[in-house]
């Protein structure tokens, strides 16, 4: 019982904003959180605090002082006896009031956060493998070889807040939807350019596997909110916890159905620009800032077929009704009940349940070599699509990716299934991963499980 208070006490920490304040400051604040801030007073030095978390007495003495200064903190100085007075530590009131308003009942990653937030065990362990890798190096390496490994493979402060910061919002497979730009800037202290760095950075690093900025369409959907696609497969974020199942179907042949996608049909296709003025909504497709924001059209179009196969596998039609007061919700008309809303989320509809289908088609013919999934009680989430370019003039889309969790929270281990498409009909091979360490960082890349560098 005492975990579980002390566990919500460092998410609500974690959950709160606090002007004026460094992600370093933050980081400490959470973690004094984690001794029990919040219910009591605390004491201890700079010394102590800086050795218990792994992070130098400047930065301890730094982040106490900045702590105080924002009113986040109220440090006293208590006389007993002879030598320097102890300091007590204890929340300001207003903000104690503004932890105590959090909710973090919901939250699926508790356990993977607390981890990640434990800086100090990594940089040991760390520390010790760097060295023993520059020992054996070193006596053949050039110097700025030598130099650039000491940071690798090491998670900083403030990404382990970053991403501490996302883990809190992310639903069962990682994904975080619901948490813009501005508002994680403040629950992290990064300013908007760090916020947009240190997502590259975490991208590089396959810590996030995909990400989405949001966007406003001025003709179709509302304003969307940045997606993350967190890779809870990752050495740092993988603490025992139920992992999604990676199900990946790839071709290296070029064909009718893969040498575009759904939306650049939509976009640019003027077959499809014919079938959208006898559906009545080629008025929507038609402007030019709209045809700037394909990444928020297959974001919203992967969200509905996920819907579909999430809980129609058999047949779409009979998700028709909800999806499409669903599709309503997210369209800058607000739903309104007029004919051409109502043609637009038809034509919608139709195009959510083309990818939907796409996905079902290679995985159903493929099902049969995988009997360990149940694929009608699974849920699903789409990795976002990419294109490849072959040449300037010839791209592709050889991969769709997608992450697969029981529907009843059964517990699901490390998988990795690809189905690889030759030419014909039929001509698939299934191959079963159970060590992602194996899948090269490229072929994680071609796969769509992880972005590329320089493509976020």
């Amino acid at each position: 019982m005492l975990d579980n208070v002390v566990n919500d006490m460092l998410l609500s920490v974690l959950r709160s904003e606090v002007n004026g304040i460094s992600p370093e400051t933050k980081y400490l604040l959470i973690r004094m959180a984690e001794l029990g801030l919040v219910a009591r007073s605390i004491s201890a030095g700079v010394k102590e605090l800086a050795a218990r978390f792994g992070i130098s007495d400047t930065q301890a003495g730094t982040a106490l002082n900045s702590l105080v200064a924002a009113g986040v903190l109220v440090r006293r100085d208590v006389v007993s006896g002879q030598g320097r007075p102890k300091r007590h530590y204890e929340l300001d009131a207003s903000y104690a009031a503004q932890v105590a308003r959090h909710d973090v009942t919901e939250v699926i990653h508790e356990k993977v956060i607390r981890h990640l937030l434990q800086h100090e065990l990594k940089v040991a362990d760390q520390r010790s493998a760097i060295a023993t890798r520059q020992d054996e190096q070193r006596a053949t390496a050039p110097l700025a070889q030598v130099r650039a490994s000491r940071g690798q493979g090491r998670v900083s402060v403030v990404n382990r807040v970053l991403l501490a910061a996302l883990l809190i919002r992310a639903d069962r497979f990682g994904v975080v939807r619901d948490l813009g730009s501005a508002e994680l800037a403040r629950i992290t202290g990064l300013s908007q350019v760090r916020l947009k760095n240190r997502v590259r950075t975490l991208l590089d690093d396959g810590l996030i596997r995909a990400y989405v900025p949001g966007a406003t369409g001025s003709v179709i959907f509302k304003k969307t909110k940045s997606t993350y696609y967190i890779n809870l497969h990752h050495p740092e974020l993988n603490h025992g916890q139920s992992l999604p199942i990676l199900l990946v179907s790839f071709s290296k042949v070029i064909t009718s159905s893969n040498e575009g996608d759904v939306v650049d049909e939509m976009l640019h296709d003027e077959g499809e620009a014919s079938d959208q003025r006898v559906a009545g909504v080629r008025q929507f497709f038609e402007d030019k800032h709209e045809q700037r924001q394909g990444s928020l059209l297959r974001g919203r179009l992967d969200c509905y077929a996920e819907y579909l196969l999430s809980r129609f596998w058999d047949d779409y039609s009979k998700g028709e009704s909800e999806l499409v007061e669903l599709i309503k919700h997210d369209l800058r008309s607000g739903g309104a009940d007029t004919e051409a809303t109502q043609s637009l989320v038809r034509y919608l509809f139709e195009k959510a349940e083309r990818v939907a289908r796409g996905f079902r088609n290679d995985w159903f013919r493929s099902s049969s070599l995988i009997s360990s999934i149940d694929f009608k009680s699974t849920d699903y989430v789409l990795l976002p699509a990419r294109r490849v370019a072959v040449t300037p003039k010839c791209v592709f889309y050889p991969s769709r990716a997608v992450l697969a969790l029981p529907r009843d929270g059964a517990m699901s281990t490390q998988r990795l299934y690809v189905a690889e498409f030759g030419r014909g009909f039929g001509n698939v091979n299934v191959r079963e991963v159970t060590d992602l360490n194996g899948v090269s960082r490229e072929d994680q890349n071609l796969y769509c499980l992880l972005t590329p560098r320089g493509l976020e």
